[in-house]
């Protein structure tokens, strides 16, 4: 362990920094406890999401957690980095978690009220100890998270460049009651709900279920899989379940969730076969709506909706449960604005250090993103029209023979 002098703990003494392996991970047995007692508390910075995500997608990366503990060995704070070599000669420090699976509400996990002196300390000892970096990519800091925003300020002093981007999400606050909260609904989408549900109900033999037990999970997530790629790539896009370390990954963190009883994994069951899965996850009174999936083929005597159908028993179910809210996440598009959603936002920043590394860095990572936006801008809308047509056409190729 570094210990940090001159970052004082509330109380007197100094905090210690420690650089923890991922082999060595599991013997934080307090790192669930600090996410729990953080300020904002996220499914996202829990050591089983964090462990997941690097199983799957760690390779090439080099990790750099940090456990900041108070003079007891106490874990006041756990800061989850990686680096990544770009290709120019750079380092690019991100957040574990911030690539390829839609993780939001990522950052600094600290004990409420020690954010502060955490977020100090960590950027102290990246700057002065850690191995070297050029160019800080913070993605998914949540706003009115004090842990994000401390961090933010800690490691962004002194940079020659910033950049942030905001993005909204989507959530449901549930009332006590389900036909409450269908009554704050607009009358035209509540009468097209309950006519989905009366119709399907009426014409097959339906069951609504829950993965219960890891035996059925590759099975089920299969299932999930296909049905998820197979609209995407219908619609000329390739699908995140296309990537098999994606599909490694949904299996891994899968199994943790339900261990933990976190895993709400439901699918709808028309005819004797799943037509319709929603893959989501329960922490702090929250339920976290992370993917997708229903058979658009399926569609017998007119019956259809069948994932709006599957999402108001969701929604239903989660309110008997006393859930507090229905987190949709990223985006706010249509299909969600019209279950009642409130907007919330996170942030993604970026900093270069000082010298031509950083210049090198922010150039390749900042500066090609701004001039592909130029250029888009600068298209007439015939032509981006043809090349989202072309790609569209190759991913359906792709996605037929693949």
């Amino acid at each position: 362990m570094t210990p940090v002098a001159d970052t004082p703990q509330r109380g007197g003494g100094a905090l210690a920094i420690e650089l923890v392996a991922p082999d060595a991970w599991e013997r934080i047995i307090d790192w669930d406890e600090v996410v729990a007692e953080s300020a904002v508390p996220s499914i996202f910075l829990t050591r089983d999401w964090i462990s997941a995500w690097w199983g799957s997608f760690g390779a090439g990366l080099d990790p750099c957690l940090l456990r900041v503990n108070v003079a007891d060995g106490r874990t006041l704070g756990i800061a989850p980095f990686y680096l990544q070599k770009l290709r120019v000669p750079a380092t690019r420090l991100g957040l574990i978690g911030d690539q390829v699976i839609g993780s939001e509400y990522l950052g600094l996990a600290a004990r409420a009220g020690s954010e502060t002196e955490v977020a100090r300390a960590a950027a102290e000892w990246l700057r002065a100890e850690g191995p070297p970096w050029h160019l800080a990519e913070l993605s998914g800091l949540r706003e009115g998270d004090p842990a994000g925003r401390e961090l933010e300020l800690a490691l962004g002093a002194g940079a020659p460049r910033t950049d942030e981007e905001r993005h909204p999400c989507s959530a449901i606050e549930l009332p006590g009651d389900f036909e409450q909260y269908l009554a704050e609904l607009s009358s035209k989408f509540r009468q097209r709900y309950r006519q989905r549900t009366n119709k399907l109900l009426r014409s097959c033999e339906v069951r609504f279920f829950r993965t219960e037990s890891e035996d059925a999970l590759p099975a089920h997530l299969d299932v999930l899989f296909r049905l998820h790629q197979g609209r995407w790539i219908e619609a000329g896009r390739p699908g995140v379940f296309g990537d098999p370390a994606t599909r490694r990954f949904y299996l891994d963190v899968s199994r943790r969730l339900l261990r933990s009883g976190r895993l709400h994994f439901w699918h709808l069951e028309a005819d004797g076969a799943i037509r319709a899965s929603q893959y989501g996850f329960a922490y702090d009174g929250v339920l976290h709506s992370l993917q997708e999936g229903y058979d658009s083929e399926f569609s017998p005597r007119g019956v259809g909706g069948l994932g709006v159908v599957l999402r108001g028993h969701v929604l239903r179910t989660a309110i008997e449960q006393g859930l507090r809210s229905y987190d949709f996440m990223g985006g706010v598009e249509d299909h969600k604005l019209r279950w009642g959603t409130s907007e919330h936002y996170v942030r993604n920043v970026r900093f270069a250090r000082p010298g031509a590394a950083g210049r090198a860095a922010w150039l390749a990572k900042v500066g090609r993103r701004s001039a592909r936006e130029s250029v888009k801008s600068a298209l007439p809308e015939p032509v981006l029209g043809a090349l989202r047509s072309a790609r569209a056409r190759y991913h359906r190729r792709r996605g037929r023979h693949g």
